[in-house]
């Protein structure tokens, strides 16, 4: 079946870790239109990545409440802790102790990040011209 959207419902960006190498990631506007959209309007963001327990992190400056709250997020899913203030990649399926927004997943070399065993710099850019 096919997956139709609308201009603007999806935000393409792109993880890259210098050195190591890029992976292609996808906003769902839908799941989080203010969160996406204020995400997607920070870019580029420079930040440093770190594994921890099948998730990577990366830490953000912008703050927010989530619009559609969750506590479960799949392998491959990009979600928004604002606990912790970051922008996570699940590694595995997993279910949180708190609330986090499910807010795009990544589309496009996700095995980069299991491959990872430390901290490293992270740049979001976007592909949308």
């Amino acid at each position: 079946m096919a997956h139709y959207v609308m201009i603007g419902d999806i935000y393409n960006i792109k993880f890259i870790l210098p050195n190591i190498g890029e992976a292609e990631g996808e906003l769902i506007r839908i799941r989080g239109p203010h969160l996406t959209e204020l995400m997607n309007r920070e870019l580029p963001i420079n930040s440093r990545g770190l594994k921890r327990e099948n998730l990577f992190l990366i830490p953000v400056n912008f703050i927010y409440a989530i619009e559609k709250p969750t506590t479960t997020a799949k392998r491959g899913d990009i979600v928004f802790e604002p606990k912790s203030k970051a922008i996570i990649i699940l590694l595995e399926d997993r279910k949180f102790d708190s609330k986090i927004a499910a807010i795009g997943s990544i589309v496009k070399n996700l095995k980069m990040f299991d491959k990872l065993s430390q901290s490293t710099g992270v740049r979001i850019e976007s592909l949308n011209e």
